[in-house]
């Protein structure tokens, strides 16, 4: 299909099996936008209303001949990043992907008691693993995977207690080129439009 035509117009939504999902560091990569992940990859669940933001920042200096004419423009820096809101603030996967594994230590319900989870909060340095971001367009039958290979949190949010709302973790997914080069996110779209038209 080409030229204009509002199937090419694509609105967010969440998915059912989740939006978020985060595994360890060189887990096999996903290969399209649709393809159910394995079991390692572990569901973050409910993210905040204002899904994700995805920020790609190139720093870049202008070179100026004699008399102020630009002749070439130099790329500096090149950063791509991940900011979302994790809403499930007494989950053991939220809490160990925010605070690091070896800092969440859960012990099981019982009938005396419910899960009950100590989180260490400390300078420990959050582990490099593998992210994928799913949603899909139901209206046009579209999915959407943002996949990061090697990302890292580096910026969680201040965290409110209060009972006027929920605790939220506000984080930011450092992408960062994978060992051996490559991508910093790979994005995978399938547009929904099959040769049948259904």
């Amino acid at each position: 299909m080409s030229g204009s035509s509002t199937l090419k117009v694509y609105a967010a939504e969440p998915l059912a099996t989740g939006s978020i999902r985060v595994a360890p560091l060189g887990t096999d990569a996903p290969t399209d936008a649709t393809s159910t992940l394995p079991g390692t990859w572990v569901d973050l669940g409910y993210v905040g209303v204002d899904g994700f933001t995805e920020k790609n920042d190139r720093k870049t200096d202008n070179k100026r001949s004699f008399g102020g004419k630009v002749v070439k423009v130099l790329q500096s820096e090149y950063n791509a990043s991940i900011e979302l809101t994790l809403l499930e603030s007494t989950d053991a996967d939220t809490l160990k992907a925010v605070f690091g594994v070896s800092n969440v230590t859960v012990t099981p319900a019982t009938s005396e008691h419910g899960v009950q989870i100590v989180v260490k909060k400390n300078s420990k340095r959050l582990p490099h693993q593998s992210w994928v971001i799913d949603t899909a367009d139901t209206e046009i039958g579209a999915a959407y995977r943002n996949y990061i290979a090697d990302g890292k949190i580096s910026t969680v949010g201040d965290i409110k207690i209060v009972h006027t709302d929920t605790i939220e973790y506000k984080i930011v997914i450092e992408a960062f080129e994978p060992a051996g080069g490559g991508d910093n996110i790979v994005t995978f779209i399938d547009d929904g439009q099959t040769l049948d038209g259904s």
